[in-house]
């Protein structure tokens, strides 16, 4: 895993490199030795608190860098130098590979350090202009000497440093010694043989250039050439390959867990609705043992009526409680008990006459019928609707009961939750049904 990222790379050579037993003039240095030096928790430390790539697209947004490409180039360029080096029989290939593989990394620096100067590079870049006029013209430097400086404050050996200082320098390069075993010359030509398969558009060109640098600076014939060539590309295929199989299994990880989440949710729902009527039996429970003793005691029905009123209010977590009693002396249906509406409320004195009006209140009354009523409009029908009635009820959900004495119906009992929002549950109605016909038995005796 370490050895896909540049940028773990460079962070776990460091935790030797910077040590001061280290010596970057006489010292080579891999992520083996460095496991094997100091083991695997100040790595596993590192690893766990590595933030660089957990947010690539708003990287990407910030700095018009792409960091998949930078990854892509940057790992093709790591097989390229490590096959080149077996081929020549170099004696540390994974040296090699490690400084092709970092050989970038001062575009890194400047995309994670200076983004407002890297999205400008980037732009200009875009423009069809070299990335490296666009870095002289921004930075008045470029990103190999950013990333040999950042390599040689983290005291990597002096070879590495070289190979990403010379990886696009190839004046210098034809005047280094070192002809066959220089780290600088493999990395130079890994870079022009990763652009074959980074860049498909122009894979052919990029094959030629790569095939002459080869010759010039590592005096490559065609057919080393070609067969670096083919096991790097036999290399990414395999790459791709465990990838595709990686995300296959992901996708059947993650078909297995939305069903999963599913089943959870519906359970979830299932549970939040038993909750929910366990605590409404509760407050039931809590109500019928405030009533019970005016249940058994005979009370007078006016005072049981309001003891009802009450508890509903107080334990069913209903805003407006409203009991209208029938006065047979004027015929009318009279609000006698209110519990939650304000003082400029018309429900408070509201009186319907039983034969000339209309509504649900009256028809309540009238058909000893209950109404759960989610929104009092014209389309209840003229029997259930009325102007008058429409000023104390307004446009908020309610529900009326009939409160029933010996087959005849003394008064109505009106509850709502005073929210255009909030009806009445069919679970609260049939509560409520319940307790009146409790009161009602009661005063029936």
């Amino acid at each position: 895993m370490i050895l896909s990222d540049p940028a773990i790379t460079l962070r776990v050579l460091s935790l030797v490199t910077t040590t001061s037993h280290f010596d970057p003039a006489n010292s080579t240095i891999t992520i083996a030795k460095v496991i094997n030096f100091i083991g695997l928790n100040p790595i596993r430390e590192l690893l766990e608190n590595q933030s660089i790539f957990n947010d690539e697209l708003a990287l990407k947004n910030k700095t018009l860098f792409d960091i998949h490409a930078f990854w892509k180039h940057s790992l093709f360029a790591a097989y390229a130098a490590e096959r080149m080096a077996i081929e020549m029989r170099f004696p540390n290939p994974e040296e090699v590979y490690t400084a092709a593989l970092i050989h970038d990394i001062g575009k890194l620096a400047i995309a994670q350090f200076s983004p407002e100067k890297s999205c400008r590079i980037n732009k200009i870049h875009r423009s069809h202009t070299e990335y490296f006029k666009a870095e002289e013209k921004i930075l008045k430097a470029k990103h190999p000497e950013i990333g040999a400086e950042i390599a040689e404050e983290l005291r990597l050996p002096f070879e590495i440093i070289n190979a990403i200082f010379r990886h696009h320098d190839d004046h210098t390069l034809l005047r280094a010694k070192n002809f066959e075993k220089s780290i600088d010359r493999i990395v130079y030509v890994a870079n022009s043989i990763s652009k074959i398969f980074c860049n498909r558009n122009h894979a052919n060109h990029y094959f030629y250039e790569g095939r002459e640098n080869a010759n010039i600076f590592l005096d490559f014939t065609h057919s080393q050439y070609t067969r670096v060539v083919r096991q790097v590309g036999d290399k990414i295929y395999l790459l791709i390959d465990e990838l595709h199989t990686r995300s296959e299994g992901l996708r059947h990880y993650c078909i297995t867990l939305e069903s999963n989440c599913n089943t959870v949710g519906s359970q979830t729902t299932k549970i939040k609705e038993t909750q929910d009527q366990l605590l409404l039996q509760q407050k039931e429970l809590q109500f019928l043992d405030e009533l019970l003793p005016h249940l058994i005691k005979g009370t007078r029905p006016e005072d049981l009526i309001l003891a009802m009123a009450q508890n509903i209010s107080k334990y069913i977590n209903i805003k407006y409680t409203v009991v209208f009693f029938y006065e047979s002396r004027t015929n009318n249906l009279i609000n006698k008990i209110h519990f939650g509406l304000p003082a400029d409320d018309p429900m408070r004195w509201a009186i319907f006459d039983k034969k000339a009006s209309r509504g649900t209140i009256i028809s309540t009354f009238n058909e000893s019928r209950s109404f759960n009523i989610t929104g009092y409009n014209e389309s209840l029908g003229e029997n259930y609707y009325s102007v008058e009635e429409f000023r104390c009820v307004k446009s908020m959900p309610f529900a009326t009961i009939p409160i029933i004495k010996n087959k005849e119906p003394v008064a109505v009992l009106y509850v709502s939750h005073a929210s255009v929002d909030q009806p009445i549950s069919s679970e609260e109605f049939a509560m409520f049904q319940k307790f009146c016909r409790y009161v009602g038995r009661s005063i029936s005796r």
